[in-house]
């Protein structure tokens, strides 16, 4: 929240540094700068390497072929030598190194348990001679180690049945070492376990069931369905049922490809392949539709436009030429209606600054649109959000021939799409009526919503009107529409408050949010300033009735009457309105300070506003709230004590200006006319006695020129004081009298009128 209170601050000063101007000469640059850059976006598609038609892109009209013409059609013909060279015959070779080494392995394997069984064996049995303590028992060990020895080198069973668990382990691990290939811990246990002879056999059967499978060829992606295949072979076999495992693992495991791609014949082939592809040649004769309008444009009708010349890549300059010409003729036929029919607009050039902003803005958002080629982003161009900104700001005369404008040079940036223009300037338009009377910010969301909701009807009944219905394209154009809406109640919402702090206005939202009882200067005056708080807020009450009974802004009239005398916070005390019956400071003072402290609150009042950055309206209205009236009762207190003529009657004058608008002059007369009335005696239930006192104290106003400049007739005068005594007649009226019966009945509870 700091950040942006100080971005606030930092637009408002920038403004009053490179905005505060009002001669013709600004105005004259200003609109320079805004012609040139309406022209270059206008102009941006059509620099060179940008292209008319997309793929992708909805033709606008009929496109048709000046002239006959052959050529290759490079999309069709890559397309069939792609598909020939992809069914063109792999080339394989076996490799017959394959089978000798998958028989290898089986050797291997077999060889590698029965050394490093006989291994463990002797090496157990070394140990176990070794430990013995028994010298009979060593010559024994001995002797059977010898008989081992010089015996048979193979193990017996009862031998190979001794071994433990924990041994078959060990065994296992010894023989993966001298093997080259995984196998399960399960199949190794079962070989190990076997006798020579039975390995000897299983080694056959494993050597068999390979050399058989090896005969036929076997691609790599063939490996699968061999290992499968060499499984159920050897579960098949009359063994028992670990050896068929054993078996079957053994011949998975070390199965291998024996057929591979040769690289080098296949790419030849693929290229004889593609070498007998014909190019495919495509003819388009002089008159042929190329694209339709409403179609699609495809990568081919690029293609086909590319080769007659029809696509463009350079600059057009007559299209730029006509672009520049719409650009001035219509900001030309803009300027001269402000200045012939709007002349408050016309002589602000801060508000001509934002309309060329909010132009500017819009249209240039329409450009980047358009580089998306989407139905869906097609109508999210946010027009509505400049004209509900510029209702809220200005007004809705200003918005309406804007939002015109906006959507007539939306024109040429959508290549003249009536859909496009015509959703525009209804969208503005839906902006506009939303926004009429503006009550809180939340009634621009609902702006936005309105858009999104007529939009929704409005872009499906273009739609329906087109003699082919496309349903995607449609539905993709409501979404943006509804988008549209959405859009344009968020942007407008967010950019209101920054556009009042840089351009110095001052929009209904505004004004209510100052005339909350909670802004921070108000609760100060409650609290130091009560008497000028509750002043403030029956003035606020008589000038917001009577600007709202003669036409004028009743908004600005409340808001500014809240804060008239904000000045008199810095010293309270020395006004009535806060002496309460106290002692009075100015009976200690002499009538030329007094009547000097007593205007300066006009000036502290200036100071504390600009400082607390309310709006320059209401800051002009607290300056002139007073005029150049006369403080009569100090300026007769200085004759009566003056003893020599040198009482200058210009120094008990407020400085002025006199009232420049009919608001600032509505709460000079309600400023005064509350607190004279307040003042008085008199009975304050007689209609007839408020009336003709109202009506003298404006009549002394009248006389003494205080209204010249305020643009009030009579019959304003006369409604004014109609709507104040209506008013001060609720607030003075005469209480009524209960019966005794009914008071009886009350008794105890609250009574109030």
């Amino acid at each position: 929240m700091k950040f942006m209170k100080k971005l606030r601050v930092r637009l408002r000063n920038w403004r009053k540094e490179y905005l505060d101007f009002s001669t013709n000469s600004y105005k004259v640059i200003w609109a320079v700068i805004f012609f040139i850059l309406i022209a270059l976006i206008l102009s941006l598609d059509l620099i060179p390497n940008q292209v008319d038609l997309r793929a992708g892109q909805v033709s606008q009209g009929d496109i048709t072929a000046p002239r006959t013409i052959t050529f290759i059609d490079e999309s069709r013909t890559s397309e069939l030598r792609q598909r020939a060279a992809d069914t063109a015959p792999r080339v394989y070779e076996e490799d017959s190194t394959v089978e000798a080494e998958v028989l290898n392995k089986v050797n291997n394997l077999f060889e590698a348990v029965k050394e490093q069984r006989k291994f463990f064996y002797q090496n157990k049995i070394s140990l176990e001679t070794e430990s013995s303590q028994d010298q009979q028992s060593q010559e024994n060990k001995n002797t059977g180690a010898q008989n081992s020895e010089t015996g048979s080198n193979k193990l017996t069973a009862a031998e190979i049945k001794n071994f433990s668990q924990k041994e078959v382990n060990e065994i296992i691990g010894l023989v993966r070492e001298k093997i080259s290939f995984e196998i399960s811990g399960d199949s190794l246990a079962t070989l190990i376990t076997l006798t020579d002879e039975e390995l000897q056999e299983l080694q056959k059967r494993a050597r068999n069931l390979l050399q058989n499978k090896l005969e036929s060829r076997i691609l790599p992606s063939d490996l699968p369905a061999a290992r499968t295949e060499l499984r159920q072979s050897a579960m098949e076999m009359d063994i028992s049922r670990s050896k068929r495992l054993a078996l079957a693992d053994i011949s998975e495991t070390v199965i291998a490809a024996n057929m591979f791609l040769n690289q080098e014949a296949t790419a030849s082939r693929r290229e004889e392949a593609i070498s007998k592809v014909e190019p495919v040649e495509q003819t388009v004769r002089q008159g042929e539709i190329i694209v339709r309008k409403g179609d699609v444009v495809t990568e081919a009708d690029i293609e086909i436009l590319e080769r007659l010349g029809l696509q463009k890549s350079g600059i057009n300059y007559y299209n730029i030429t006509g672009r520049i010409l719409i650009s001035l003729i219509l900001v030309l036929l803009l300027g001269f209606y402000f200045y012939k029919y709007q002349k408050s607009v016309w002589q602000d050039n801060s508000k001509l600054l934002l309309i060329e902003l909010l132009i500017l803005s819009v249209v240039f958002f329409a450009k980047i649109l358009t580089l998306f080629q989407n139905p869906f982003v097609d109508f999210m161009v946010p027009t509505a959000m400049a004209s509900i900104l510029l209702t809220v700001l200005i007004g809705s005369d200003t918005a309406l021939i804007t939002t015109l404008f906006i959507s007539l040079l939306i024109a040429p940036v959508y290549e003249m799409n009536f859909n496009i223009v015509l959703t525009s300037f209804l969208a503005g338009l839906i902006g506009i009526f939303s926004v009429t009377k503006v009550k809180e910010r939340g009634d621009i969301i609902r702006a936005g919503l309105n858009v999104s909701f007529i939009l929704v009807f409005l872009i499906a009944g273009l739609s329906l009107m087109q003699e082919s219905q496309d349903w995607t394209y449609l539905i993709w154009s409501i979404g943006g529409g509804i988008v549209n809406g959405l859009l344009v109640g968020v942007l407008a919402n967010g950019m209101l408050p920054y556009l009042e702090d840089l351009f110095d206005m001052t929009s209904s939202v505004k004004l209510l949010e100052l005339s909350n009882p909670s802004q921070p200067i108000l609760k100060r005056m409650l609290v130091e300033a009560p008497g000028t708080y509750h002043h403030s807020v029956i003035v606020g009450n008589l000038a917001e009735t009577a600007a709202e009974d003669v036409g004028a802004d009743s908004l600005l009239a409340r808001a500014a009457a809240y804060y008239h005398d904000i000045g008199k916070l810095k010293r309270p005390y020395f006004f009535s309105d806060n002496q309460f019956g106290g002692e009075n400071p100015h009976d200690k003072t002499s009538p030329n300070l007094s009547a000097l402290i007593i205007k300066s609150h006009v000036k502290d009042g200036v100071e504390l506003a600009e400082k607390n950055g309310l709006p320059a309206k209401i800051i002009d209205i607290i300056k002139q709230h007073h005029g150049t009236n006369l403080i009569s009762y100090f300026y007769q207190q200085a004759l009566q004590d003056n003893k020599h003529d040198d009482i200058e009657k210009k120094d008990f004058r407020y400085d002025g200006p006199k009232p420049q608008s009919r608001e600032a002059a509505i709460i000079m007369l309600a400023d005064i006319t509350e607190a004279a009335l307040r003042s008085k005696n008199f009975n304050k239930n007689n209609h007839d006695r408020i009336e003709g006192f109202v009506r003298g104290l404006v009549k002394d106003k009248l006389i003494e020129n205080q209204l010249d400049q305020s643009n009030l007739t009579l019959s304003d005068l006369d409604t004014i004081v109609k709507s104040f005594v209506k008013v001060l007649t609720g607030i003075y009226h005469q209480r009524v009298e209960y019966p005794e019966k009914l008071l009886k009945e009350m008794k105890g509870g609250n009574n109030s009128d």
